[in-house]
């Protein structure tokens, strides 16, 4: 009896070690917080100025405020320090990190991969998003700017193409609010930034004025085009004589001398406008940029950038934090109202939430070393089997991995399906991490596929199946190199309105390439195989799909009726296949399902019931 139970608690043990996510995959999902060393702060030297002593004060409690309200999550923080002459600041860094000895010291801590960083920002006296009018800037007199507008997007404001998050948490709403390239929260006093209009008329006159002064440096060729520039701004002036006193807005971002050279700088499309493809032009006197290099600062930013989910949970807990967890209050009055705070400690706002949100990815952490394989239990023949019952509404399904930095997969109800289902994200390859592997080298893989339904595309819900030879990466990713076998299944539901017009677009489209090449035609590697699918579709938005796998023919059921098999696939051109299967004795290392849906964000497409049985 002894020797049964050792043999049983060593199969136990054994099996999800065998099994279980891979230290590289575990990163995403672990809390790993900031760098001991100070190697991106190196260059800082102690001040011994006494205003550059108050700047450095500042500066240390800038660091020590976002190191309280942020812990870095699947990667590494670092800070910089800078102080400049009308401004000084910390820019921190979150690094992406590897448990590869490259990037692990001597006691297998991690350091940063190399340029694999995103950077965000505490700075005083800076603007984000602003260009100079460099032509007609004074310096220590006049320093006018273009500032891209609340809305700006470099892509666009294009449907589908704006992926920044909406709004902003409250925590920050009550303070200036800018989206451009990055989220800016600017505190002011009063939330009144001491920035400047520039007016139409005060636009041109400075420009003309600052073209004059560079007529006496000019050479023969640049004296010319100053000349027929200072025309043209004669003509704006005349041109726009009724609006001078407007606030000037201009086409140009980044202006110079030659944007008035035949141009109305302030002539905008209105697709420019739609666009939010305009830019106003503030100033800052000479008496605020005097005051910039005082120790007390004209405004603080905070900018960060725009990250969600899917950008992987480092990005998106670096951004939550920053939005939600950075006291905003306290810094406004320790630097603008300081009685409020005097005598009181910084604390995190939001800090219960803070304090889950951390807990939360070192119990998902804690799971994931735990995990049991429940291989044991399983009925005789079946090697692996998942309904998905264990898994949260709305939680991605326990026991499967997918990279964070994607589209996420989510448990999920399908209307007018039973049992619970998995969301697939856009081009998402989710795969299980419990599963045995290899695969028996005859089995059967079954699984149910869902669409929503009702689309008018000729296309809806799609999902790709990927069978590999080859072991995974080493933070879960499909290896194609080397040799081996690979199998890809794509399926597609169409539209029942194509059925008679020759458009119809549902179908399961096959390929089996190895390496080294079994089946080669005109330097083409492979097989393939096409078949229409007239079983999943706008109306009939499930199918249960079964891949068999026996004696290295390879065979594809839908609803249970064999729809094709290997022996009948073709070379890349047509020719009959030569081998017409997988090469002898291969056996299946990974598995992955993922989204193809061309209209992703409208339709969706679910699988369930998954089961692999031993043939």
């Amino acid at each position: 009896m002894k020797k049964i139970i050792v043999f049983i608690t060593t199969v136990l043990l054994s099996l999800p070690l065998a099994a279980q996510l891979t230290t590289e995959q575990r990163i995403q999902d672990s809390v790993i917080g900031w760098w001991s060393n100070n190697y991106w702060d190196r260059s800082w030297k102690p001040q011994t100025d006494p205003v550059a002593r108050k700047k450095e004060a500042h500066i240390n409690n800038m660091v020590q405020w976002m190191k309280k309200s942020y812990t870095p999550v699947g990667g590494l923080g670092t800070v910089t320090r800078y102080l400049e002459k009308n401004g000084y600041g910390v820019k921190f860094m979150v690094w992406n990190v590897s448990h590869e000895k490259e990037w692990t010291d001597a006691k297998g801590n991690f350091k940063p991969i190399s340029e694999e960083n995103t950077k965000f920002y505490i700075s005083v006296n800076k603007i984000w998003g602003s260009y100079p009018v460099s032509f007609i800037n004074i310096p220590g007199q006049v320093f006018v700017f273009t500032w891209q507008p609340d809305g700006y997007s470099p892509v666009g404001n294009k449907p589908g193409e704006d992926k920044r998050p909406a709004g902003i948490h409250p925590n920050a709403a009550k303070y200036i609010t800018i989206r451009n390239e990055t989220q800016s929260i600017i505190l002011a006093p009063g939330n009144k930034p001491p920035f400047t209009p520039v007016t139409k008329g005060e636009y041109l006159q400075l420009a003309d004025e600052a073209l004059a002064a560079k007529l006496t440096t000019a050479n023969e060729y640049d004296k010319k085009a100053i000349d027929r520039i200072r025309k043209n701004i004669a003509q704006l002036k005349e041109k726009h004589k009724a609006s001078l006193t407007e606030a000037a807005v201009t086409r140009d971002m980044q202006p110079s001398m030659y944007s008035f050279d035949g141009f109305d700088p302030f002539e905008a499309s209105e697709y420019n406008r739609t666009q939010k493809q305009y830019f106003p032009l503030y100033k800052l006197t000479a008496d605020v940029i005097e005051k910039c290099k005082k120790a007390e600062p004209q405004w603080i930013t905070v900018s960060v950038p725009f990250q969600t989910r899917e950008n992987g949970n480092q990005l998106y807990e670096m951004y939550t934090s920053v939005t939600e967890n950075i006291n905003f209050d306290y810094i406004y009055n320790y630097f603008f109202d300081s009685e409020k705070v005097k005598g009181v400690a910084y604390q995190p706002a939001n800090e219960e939430q803070l304090n889950a949100r951390l807990a939360a990815y070192r119990n998902k952490t804690k799971a994931d070393l735990n995990a049991t394989n429940n291989t044991l239990s399983l009925p005789p023949g079946i090697h692996f089997i998942d309904d998905f019952s264990s898994g949260t509404i709305g939680q991605a399904p326990v026991n499967w991995f997918f990279n964070s930095y994607s589209k996420r997969c989510y448990v999920t109800e399908v209307k007018g399906e039973n049992g619970k289902w998995v969301a697939l994200g856009y081009n998402t390859a989710v795969s299980p991490s419990l599963l045995k592997k290899p695969l028996p080298e005859n089995f059967t893989l079954e699984f149910d596929v869902a669409t929503d339904g009702d689309y008018t595309s000729r296309t809806g819900g799609a999902v790709r199946l990927i069978l590999n030879s080859r072991k995974t990466t080493a933070d879960g990713r499909e290896r194609e190199d080397g040799n081996g076998a690979r199998v890809e299944i794509n399926i597609t539901s169409g539209n029942e309105a194509d059925y008679t017009n020759n458009n119809y677009r549902g179908e399961i489209r096959t390929k089996i390439n190895t390496m080294p090449s079994q089946n080669m035609q005109n330097s083409s590697e492979g097989i393939y195989d096409v078949k229409s699918l007239k079983e999943f579709t706008n109306r009939q938005t499930k199918i249960h799909v079964a891949v068999k796998v026996k004696n290295n023919n390879l065979t594809i059921f839908i609803n249970n009726k064999e729809l094709t098999a290997s022996p009948g696939f073709k070379l890349q051109y047509g020719a009959d296949c030569k081998v017409c299967g997988l090469p002898d004795g291969t056996v299946f290392n990974s598995l992955f399902f993922t989204n193809t849906t061309n209209n992703a964000d409208s339709v969706k497409v679910y699988i369930s019931n998954v089961k692999i049985s031993k043939n």
